[in-house]
């Protein structure tokens, strides 16, 4: 089981109109409205984090820069795949990118979305969106998300 223990994001105003994201119950909701279409090269770098210790401090597990609608376009499953699937279900977005203005309201983390090599513990995933180069001149941030959770297996 995972519960959700805290969260925060940020996003530009540029592309949302409202962007909240809370944890409530132990669950994850995402409240977004589009001002305008997220186009090809929208890019998002993900990172998985373990507590250390007791501690307030994380260490990367798994860190990676993924073409958002590359994995939505594709045909093939895989974990990426399977979250966006699931966000279908609670908002209009189109299947296939560019995605339009559209909105997502009371998203929650749905069953069999944990990777199967994650062991139970304390930890923080972290999202953030851009165009262009991660932290580069070009970089166009989107929006932001950090969720810190534990893993009970």
């Amino acid at each position: 089981s995972v519960r959700f223990i805290a969260g925060e994001s940020k996003f530009n105003r540029k592309y949302f109109e409202n962007f909240t994201f809370s944890i409530t119950n132990d669950q994850v909701f995402l409240d977004m409205y589009l001002r305008k279409p997220l186009l090809r090269g929208w890019r998002a770098r993900l990172d998985f984090q373990l507590r250390v210790g007791n501690s307030k401090s994380f260490q990367s597990l798994f860190s990676t820069n993924v073409d958002v609608c590359n994995i939505v376009n594709a045909g093939k499953m895989n974990l990426f795949k399977k979250w966006y699937k699931n966000l279908l279900k609670y908002g209009n977005f189109l299947r296939q990118c560019p995605l339009n203005v559209s909105h997502l309201k009371g998203w929650q983390f749905g069953e069999g979305l944990v990777p199967p090599f994650i062991a139970g513990g304390s930890y923080r995933l972290e999202t953030y969106n851009f165009y262009g180069h991660y932290r580069g001149k070009d970089e166009d941030f989107i929006m932001s998300c950090t969720a810190d959770a534990i893993i009970h297996i």
